[in-house]
């Protein structure tokens, strides 16, 4: 599931680009569920991930607010844990010609845990265990579907290529589930391609 998952994501990430003008392409390293944030859970998933987005060009609207960025990505686990792919708007504040801030907003579909049941009394030891194992290694996020949420921090090194540090935290905000919500939290670096 997980590698048709990826390879899904992966085709998606590249094929658009050959279909549209793109404003941007970036690409990153992520620090995968960092221990020490408090958004999520922190932890049960730690490892490395990659970061794809295609940025198209903004909307043109008459103000920033209704000027953003569609885009679509996703974080590649390398380690085998939660991936996942989306879209979204991206909203960009130049605060020079040099340095600039995004948020970005979207909707993004993961191959993690929805739910994990707990152990039980009346279950074998083994099954308690495994659940317990399990609970404690994966992240539980209550939907398929979750909100994602980005700030990403840039500095243009040329008109052409920009570096940015960035987080992101994912979870469904207890408004597309009722489910656990223990949410993702990523902080990575990536290198931006603009056109």
């Amino acid at each position: 599931m997980k590698t048709l998952f990826c390879a899904a994501a992966a085709a998606t990430i590249l094929i658009a680009p050959a279909a549209a003008s793109a404003d941007e392409i970036r690409l990153g390293a992520v620090a995968h569920d960092i221990d020490g944030l408090d958004a999520g859970v922190s932890g049960k998933e730690s490892g490395s991930a990659i970061n794809v987005e295609y940025m198209w060009d903004r909307f043109d609207g008459p103000n920033w607010l209704l000027s953003p960025h569609p885009y679509i990505g996703g974080n590649i686990h390398l380690e085998g844990k939660t991936s996942f792919g989306g879209a979204g708007l991206n909203w960009r504040a130049n605060f020079t010609d040099s340095f600039y801030v995004d948020f970005g907003f979207g909707l993004v579909v993961h191959d993690g845990e929805k739910e994990i049941p707990d152990a039980e009394p009346g279950l074998s030891p083994e099954e308690n265990a495994r659940r317990i194992r399990e609970n404690s290694e994966n992240i539980e996020f209550g939907s398929r579907i979750l909100f994602r949420e980005q700030l990403a921090l840039g500095v243009r090194m040329t008109p052409t290529w920009s570096g940015e540090v960035f987080y992101e935290h994912l979870s469904h905000g207890n408004i597309l589930s009722d489910g656990a919500n223990e949410g993702l939290d990523n902080v990575g670096v990536r290198v931006a391609r603009r056109f």
